[in-house]
């Protein structure tokens, strides 16, 4: 059985998805049928998201005209970004696979599955509404989301940033046709394929210039993923280690403090026992001169020995700290490097690929794909 996927990027009715209204083309006596995941209120989710990084941007504003009151105002109100995207998934049509039809729960089930890993596959876009419908033509699936990223060096720290959010989980675009988007959306329709497939529906692809995702294709864009991943993870220890360095840097002001206590133990005139007045009894020489002079001391002593402990303390504690964090940017950009030369090897197969594919035809190609598969499965086997 075959049949086609189509994910369409919509208009993000939430009211009528969730069906707090219904149009002419929903049957009300099957939206019982439908999947309410979640619905949660768009403002509330940007507060839980963006206010901390709101509050700091505008604590570093000296101009009252850059301070943003509302982030999802401005968002709403602005033209760089949409406040959130939707995307609508489904399989077949109307006539193969009608919600009213005998494959209606074999629809329902794949889409569902579909969804249970689509939060956990997108980090950096946040689901706030997705329901899957049942009440309707065609079985389909909406989702929508708010796209973001962390660490930005302009405005928010946090914010919102479709093209940041799909960089983050590792899809570059190649050009106008070829963006980050269009290739995202291809990825997931592939996940849906390889769901069908389990379920015994086969991945028809009518009136498209999409291929098949190839085996070598799959492993070349996990990689990429894998690549973007450790790459985010380095940025991250390399953030860290500059921390412990500024820290380290307090450390040393601190022991440059200790030198001075200790020049002005030595040199300060009021830190000497200077010698007694003519005529000055040793009694008042003690009470004037020689115990204030002690508790002077004694008080340093206590702030130069709190300082030397404090400061060897947190000395040694930075430098395990340090080496530990040292060791694991190692590690990261060794495995990252290993990743991106796997990746050249993948992407060199891969042309090998698409040559013998374009040689040999894709039919013939597959067939003798089969059969080695066919032949090594047989070995394996044997071997038992």
């Amino acid at each position: 059985m075959k049949r086609t996927i189509s994910a369409m990027v919509g208009k993000g009715s939430v009211t009528h998805n969730s069906r707090s209204f219904t149009t002419e083309n929903v049957d009300s006596e099957r939206t019982h049928l439908n999947i309410d995941y979640c619905n949660e209120p768009i403002k509330k989710v940007y507060h839980e998201m963006f206010d901390d990084a709101l509050a700091k941007y505008n604590a570093k504003q000296k101009r009252k005209d850059r301070v943003i009151p509302n982030y999802y105002e401005k968002i709403r109100t602005g033209k760089q970004e949409k406040p959130f995207h939707e995307v609508i998934f489904q399989i077949g049509n109307k006539e193969d696979m009608s919600a009213t039809g005998s494959q209606a729960e074999l629809a329902r089930t794949i889409l569902d599955e579909y969804y249970q890993g689509f939060q956990k596959r997108n980090p950096y876009l946040r689901v706030f509404s997705a329901h899957l419908h049942m009440d309707e033509a065609t079985p389909h699936l909406h989702i929508d989301f708010i796209p973001f990223t962390t660490g930005s060096k302009r405005g928010l720290e946090t914010r919102v940033s479709l093209k940041k959010a799909l960089l983050h989980q590792g899809f570059e675009g190649q050009g106008r046709d070829d963006n980050e988007l269009n290739r995202w959306i291809l990825s997931e329709k592939k996940v849906l394929a390889q769901i069908m497939e389990r379920h015994g529906i086969e991945w028809e692809q009518k009136g498209t210039h999409e291929q098949h995702l190839s085996v070598l294709d799959f492993k070349k864009q996990e990689r990429a993923k894998e690549v973007a991943k450790l790459e985010r993870q380095i940025e991250d220890k390399q953030m860290e280690i500059k921390e412990l360095k500024a820290t380290v840097g307090k450390v040393k002001e601190a022991k440059v403090s200790l030198d001075h206590i200790e020049r002005e133990l030595t040199a300060s005139p009021k830190l000497q026992l200077p010698e007694p007045q003519p005529l000055m009894s040793a009694k008042s020489y003690k009470q004037k001169i020689v115990e204030p002079l002690i508790r002077r001391l004694k008080s340093l002593i206590k702030t130069v020995i709190a300082k030397s402990v404090e400061g060897w303390d947190n000395y040694y504690h930075l430098r395990r700290l340090y080496d530990q964090l040292a060791q694991e940017n190692s590690h990261l950009k060794y495995k990252n490097t290993q990743l991106q030369e796997t990746n050249t090897l993948l992407r060199e197969q891969n042309k090998s690929y698409r040559l013998l594919e374009k040689s040999l035809g894709k039919a013939k190609l597959n067939s003798l794909i089969g059969q080695a598969k066919e032949t090594k499965g047989l070995n394996t086997y044997n071997k038992r």
